[in-house]
Protein backbone atom coordinates (compact mmCIF):
# COMPACT_ATOMS: atom_id res chain seq x y z
CA UNK A 1 0.00 0.00 0.00
CA UNK A 2 1.48 3.45 -1.23
CA UNK A 3 1.45 5.91 1.97
CA UNK A 4 -0.07 9.53 0.58
CA UNK A 5 2.94 12.24 0.59
CA UNK A 6 2.45 14.66 2.66
CA UNK A 7 2.26 18.12 1.00
CA UNK A 8 5.61 20.26 2.07
CA UNK A 9 5.95 23.93 2.45
CA UNK A 10 8.53 25.21 0.52
CA UNK A 11 9.52 28.79 1.46
CA UNK A 12 10.73 30.73 -2.09
CA UNK A 13 14.53 31.93 -1.98
CA UNK A 14 15.12 35.28 -1.62
CA UNK A 15 18.36 37.74 -1.77
CA UNK A 16 18.50 38.94 1.88
CA UNK A 17 20.15 42.49 0.18
CA UNK A 18 17.79 42.79 -1.66
CA UNK A 19 14.88 42.53 1.05
CA UNK A 20 16.48 44.82 3.45
CA UNK A 21 16.17 47.83 0.48
CA UNK A 22 12.63 46.84 -0.14
CA UNK A 23 12.15 47.57 3.57
CA UNK A 24 13.84 50.71 3.49
CA UNK A 25 12.14 52.31 0.81
CA UNK A 26 8.68 51.54 2.06
CA UNK A 27 9.93 52.76 5.36
CA UNK A 28 7.24 54.89 6.95
CA UNK A 29 7.77 57.11 10.17
CA UNK A 30 7.58 55.99 13.14
CA UNK A 31 4.81 58.02 15.46
CA UNK A 32 5.48 58.09 19.39
CA UNK A 33 2.89 56.70 21.58
CA UNK A 34 0.56 59.35 23.03
CA UNK A 35 1.24 60.34 26.45
CA UNK A 36 -1.17 59.28 29.20
CA UNK A 37 -2.47 62.73 30.09
CA UNK A 38 -3.95 62.39 25.90
CA UNK A 39 -5.62 59.67 27.22
CA UNK A 40 -6.91 60.96 30.36
CA UNK A 41 -8.27 64.25 28.45
CA UNK A 42 -10.61 61.94 26.03
CA UNK A 43 -11.57 60.41 29.51
CA UNK A 44 -12.35 63.92 31.08
CA UNK A 45 -14.03 65.26 27.66
CA UNK A 46 -15.99 62.37 27.83
CA UNK A 47 -17.39 62.55 31.14
CA UNK A 48 -18.20 66.18 31.12
CA UNK A 49 -20.33 65.55 28.07
CA UNK A 50 -22.10 62.71 30.12
CA UNK A 51 -22.52 65.20 32.91
CA UNK A 52 -23.81 68.11 30.93
CA UNK A 53 -26.35 65.76 29.20
CA UNK A 54 -27.95 64.83 32.23
CA UNK A 55 -29.72 68.29 32.91
CA UNK A 56 -31.32 67.22 36.78
CA UNK A 57 -27.50 66.30 37.91
CA UNK A 58 -25.40 69.49 38.88
CA UNK A 59 -21.71 69.44 38.36
CA UNK A 60 -20.65 70.60 41.95
CA UNK A 61 -23.01 69.26 44.45
CA UNK A 62 -22.83 70.75 48.06
CA UNK A 63 -24.19 69.92 51.46
CA UNK A 64 -27.25 71.08 51.92
CA UNK A 65 -27.20 72.83 55.43
CA UNK A 66 -30.41 71.68 57.15
CA UNK A 67 -32.92 74.29 57.98
CA UNK A 68 -32.78 75.41 61.73
CA UNK A 69 -35.29 74.07 63.67
CA UNK A 70 -35.97 76.23 66.70
CA UNK A 71 -38.21 73.41 68.17
CA UNK A 72 -35.11 71.06 68.83
CA UNK A 73 -34.24 73.57 71.45
CA UNK A 74 -36.95 73.31 73.66
CA UNK A 75 -37.38 70.52 76.23
CA UNK A 76 -40.33 69.01 77.28
CA UNK A 77 -41.80 70.18 80.72
CA UNK A 78 -40.99 67.20 82.69
CA UNK A 79 -37.37 67.71 81.72
CA UNK A 80 -37.53 71.02 82.20
CA UNK A 81 -39.26 70.15 85.68
CA UNK A 82 -36.29 67.99 86.88
CA UNK A 83 -33.66 69.95 86.00
CA UNK A 84 -35.56 72.63 87.69
CA UNK A 85 -36.21 70.99 91.01
CA UNK A 86 -32.41 69.74 90.62
CA UNK A 87 -31.20 73.20 90.08
CA UNK A 88 -33.28 74.02 93.68
CA UNK A 89 -31.73 71.06 95.46
CA UNK A 90 -28.59 71.62 94.70
CA UNK A 91 -29.28 75.61 96.21
CA UNK A 92 -28.74 77.23 92.36
CA UNK A 93 -31.43 79.54 92.68
CA UNK A 94 -30.81 81.62 89.66
CA UNK A 95 -30.93 78.56 87.62
CA UNK A 96 -33.31 77.35 89.16
CA UNK A 97 -35.65 80.35 88.91
CA UNK A 98 -35.27 80.30 85.28
CA UNK A 99 -36.26 76.82 84.59
CA UNK A 100 -39.27 77.46 86.77
CA UNK A 101 -40.42 80.40 84.60
CA UNK A 102 -39.69 78.66 81.60
CA UNK A 103 -41.75 75.46 82.81
CA UNK A 104 -44.45 78.07 83.72
CA UNK A 105 -44.60 79.33 80.38
CA UNK A 106 -45.67 75.93 79.30
CA UNK A 107 -47.92 75.00 81.90
CA UNK A 108 -48.84 78.48 84.15
CA UNK A 109 -50.79 76.13 86.60
CA UNK A 110 -47.92 73.77 87.49
CA UNK A 111 -47.53 73.83 91.15
CA UNK A 112 -44.08 72.77 91.98
CA UNK A 113 -42.80 75.46 89.18
CA UNK A 114 -44.74 77.94 90.85
CA UNK A 115 -43.33 76.87 94.50
CA UNK A 116 -40.08 77.01 93.06
CA UNK A 117 -40.21 80.32 91.38
CA UNK A 118 -41.72 82.15 94.52
CA UNK A 119 -39.32 80.78 96.84
CA UNK A 120 -36.05 81.74 94.63
CA UNK A 121 -37.45 84.90 94.51
CA UNK A 122 -38.03 85.39 98.21
CA UNK A 123 -34.58 83.42 98.71
CA UNK A 124 -32.45 86.12 96.41
CA UNK A 125 -34.07 88.85 98.12
CA UNK A 126 -33.38 87.94 100.98
CA UNK A 127 -31.07 85.75 102.92
CA UNK A 128 -32.66 82.77 104.86
CA UNK A 129 -31.11 81.82 108.16
CA UNK A 130 -32.90 78.46 108.68
CA UNK A 131 -30.74 75.46 107.65
CA UNK A 132 -31.66 72.00 108.55
CA UNK A 133 -28.97 70.09 110.42
CA UNK A 134 -28.59 66.28 111.17
CA UNK A 135 -30.50 66.81 114.55
CA UNK A 136 -33.14 68.63 113.43
CA UNK A 137 -36.73 67.50 113.83
CA UNK A 138 -39.35 68.15 110.84
CA UNK A 139 -42.92 67.87 110.36
CA UNK A 140 -45.23 68.26 107.53
CA UNK A 141 -47.06 71.69 106.74
CA UNK A 142 -48.64 71.28 103.53
CA UNK A 143 -51.71 69.48 103.14
CA UNK A 144 -51.14 65.67 101.53
CA UNK A 145 -53.53 66.79 98.52
CA UNK A 146 -51.38 70.10 97.63
CA UNK A 147 -47.89 68.31 97.88
CA UNK A 148 -49.10 65.61 95.92
CA UNK A 149 -50.03 67.94 92.99
CA UNK A 150 -46.15 69.15 93.74
CA UNK A 151 -44.83 66.45 91.14
CA UNK A 152 -41.49 65.78 93.39
CA UNK A 153 -39.00 63.49 92.51
CA UNK A 154 -39.03 59.97 93.90
CA UNK A 155 -36.53 60.55 96.63
CA UNK A 156 -37.68 63.29 98.29
CA UNK A 157 -41.59 61.77 98.41
CA UNK A 158 -39.36 59.02 99.83
CA UNK A 159 -37.76 61.24 102.31
CA UNK A 160 -41.73 62.96 102.98
CA UNK A 161 -43.23 59.59 103.70
CA UNK A 162 -40.74 59.56 106.81
CA UNK A 163 -41.30 63.03 108.36
CA UNK A 164 -43.30 62.67 111.25
CA UNK A 165 -42.37 65.09 113.79
CA UNK A 166 -40.19 63.14 115.49
CA UNK A 167 -37.55 61.51 114.30
CA UNK A 168 -34.69 63.82 113.02
CA UNK A 169 -33.13 64.46 109.91
CA UNK A 170 -29.87 62.01 110.97
CA UNK A 171 -32.14 58.83 111.57
CA UNK A 172 -34.13 59.50 108.49
CA UNK A 173 -30.98 58.94 106.82
CA UNK A 174 -30.07 56.08 108.13
CA UNK A 175 -33.35 54.47 107.96
CA UNK A 176 -33.88 55.51 104.18
CA UNK A 177 -30.09 54.08 103.35
CA UNK A 178 -29.58 57.48 101.68
CA UNK A 179 -26.37 59.45 101.70
CA UNK A 180 -26.67 62.03 104.79
CA UNK A 181 -25.73 64.90 102.62
CA UNK A 182 -28.20 63.92 100.27
CA UNK A 183 -31.25 63.74 102.55
CA UNK A 184 -30.58 67.31 104.06
CA UNK A 185 -30.65 68.84 100.61
CA UNK A 186 -33.89 67.19 100.21
CA UNK A 187 -35.14 68.25 103.48
CA UNK A 188 -33.74 71.47 103.06
CA UNK A 189 -35.47 71.92 99.69
CA UNK A 190 -38.64 70.65 101.23
CA UNK A 191 -38.05 72.97 104.10
CA UNK A 192 -37.81 75.88 101.46
CA UNK A 193 -40.45 74.98 99.47
CA UNK A 194 -43.22 75.49 102.71
CA UNK A 195 -44.06 71.64 102.71
CA UNK A 196 -42.39 70.43 106.34
CA UNK A 197 -41.33 73.27 108.75
CA UNK A 198 -38.92 72.81 111.63
CA UNK A 199 -40.35 71.14 114.93
CA UNK A 200 -36.82 71.35 116.71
Amino acid sequence: MTRKREKETVIPGFDPAELARELEANERPTVPPPSANFYARIVEGHVDRALEDKHDTPRTMTAATPPHDPTMLIEDEETLGREMYGSYLRSDFPDALVLAERVLEKSPEHALAQLVAERCRALLGSTSDRCVQPSSVLRLKAPAHEIGRLGLDPTSRFVLGHIDGVTDAETISKLLGVPPKETLDRLHALLELGVVELVA
